[in-house]
């Protein structure tokens, strides 16, 4: 699912990563919220998570997972973590390291709550958030051109290969960005993402001219060797 299709929705486990069967459209649990913080340790990604929890969940929640949406590359949403026990009443601080599924391309993650049927419930998150991100592998974050959307300067992602959507009220870019509107100019763009008061944005930290057009950036348009080789 696209991640700006689910921006309001929402370790490595030993054991064989399980599937996601479907969103469960359910309120959320009531009682309890989360704030999941990422950051890079080596190739690894280290995951900061803190629950509150009031008031036990309804009972068809047995638990919650941690899932990934790899960047840029239309593949299937997985969990990273079995199934994990709901944490008990008050606070709870977690640290868990993920190694990312690919060697090139950042991911987000999510937390989301589970039931037996392993359907998954949206758990709410604090300040708007609802995804962590942190920029640690050396694919770009967003490809797409610079527009300019009501005045203002905007990047136009490829959304059609499932690199994420970025709000048009925020953004952080580059000096020099403004000199590629309109010109139609494909770039990689690097940084990372957060969730503002209209949708994903991301500070950039740096950018470059992208070798691909947006319909070469598809899971089958070539090799993984192909598609490192010419990011760099």
């Amino acid at each position: 699912m696209r991640f700006f299709a689910r921006a309001f929705l929402i370790v490595a486990a030993s054991l064989p990563f399980l599937p996601t069967v479907s969103v469960a459209w359910e309120d959320p649990p009531v009682g309890t919220s989360v704030l999941m913080t990422a950051s890079c340790a080596g190739g690894d990604v280290a995951l900061s998570i803190d629950f509150t929890v009031t008031q036990a969940p309804p009972a068809q929640f047995v638990g919650w997972v941690v899932e990934r949406e790899v960047l840029g590359i239309c593949m299937e949403d997985a969990w990273v973590t079995d199934v994990m026990a709901w944490p008990v009443i008050g606070q709870t601080h977690l640290d868990l390291t993920i190694t990312p599924d690919v060697d090139f391309f950042d991911a987000i993650y999510r937390i989301w709550a589970v039931d037996a049927d392993g359907n998954e419930t949206f758990i709410y998150w604090p300040q708007r958030h609802n995804f962590a991100h942190a920029e640690c592998l050396p694919g770009p974050t967003v490809v797409g051109v610079f527009v300019e959307y009501g005045g203002s300067l905007y990047f136009e992602s490829c959304t059609d290969f499932c690199w994420p959507g970025l709000s048009p009220f925020d953004g952080y870019y580059p000096a020099g960005a403004e000199a590629l509107v309109g010109t139609g100019q494909l770039m990689n763009l690097y940084g990372e993402l957060f969730m503002g008061m209209e949708g994903v944005y991301i500070i950039s930290t740096g950018m470059a001219p992208s070798p691909f057009p947006c319909k070469a950036v598809g899971t089958t348009a070539t090799s993984w060797g192909g598609l490192k080789a010419g990011y760099r």
